[in-house]
């Protein structure tokens, strides 16, 4: 009786462990295309991927047009959260910002802008270290042109909440300032 419940128990270990570590279980829905906007120079697309077997994402950044695929930004690793458009300098063309998560459980944010530069977008700036938060654009200085407000917590102990503004001027991605909150996190 003992040996045949222990026969049974193995079996049915094996089931699950074939189910859980089959490709399709690990990929389950890990590949999605997400449309970001659409226009004259084709369709700007996210898509979420993560490697078979793999904690780390994969995600890239790409435009269809006309049958063909050029891509924009991969990820090497990080999570794409949002991926924000707006003209933050004012030349009538629109920059790309990137919001992506580290993981881990500091739940870190990093912050891409690319720009588009002769056909191509390049990056023009990178920050990181944002605790958790969130990230918005805003005109805080009345040009015309949106900021890029980042909401997040400090590493004092406690955690306070803080807010920094950043703004696109003359090529240059700078703070404009960062204030703190008394509230405890």
């Amino acid at each position: 009786m003992i040996t045949r419940n222990f026969s049974l128990l193995l079996g049915t270990a094996f089931i699950l462990a074939t189910a859980l570590l089959s490709p399709s279980f690990l990929l389950a829905t890990m590949n999605e295309k997400i449309e970001i906007s659409s226009d004259a120079n084709g369709r700007l697309m996210l898509e979420k991927r993560q490697a078979e077997g793999m904690i780390a994402r994969e995600d890239r950044i790409f435009i269809e047009k006309d049958g063909e695929t050029k891509v924009v930004f991969e990820s090497e690793g990080r999570a794409v959260e949002q991926v924000l458009q707006a003209d933050f300098d004012g030349n009538g063309s629109n920059e790309m910002l990137i919001v992506m998560e580290l993981g881990g459980s500091a739940d870190l944010r990093e912050l891409s802008l690319l720009q588009l530069k002769d056909g191509k977008y390049q990056q023009i700036w990178e920050a990181t270290g944002f605790s958790a938060g969130k990230i918005s654009l805003s005109d805080q200085d009345s040009d015309g042109c949106p900021e890029v407000v980042i909401e997040y917590f400090t590493d004092d102990t406690p955690p306070k909440e803080a807010r920094a503004i950043y703004s696109l001027k003359n090529g240059q991605m700078t703070l404009l300032k960062t204030t703190l909150t008394d509230k405890a996190g």
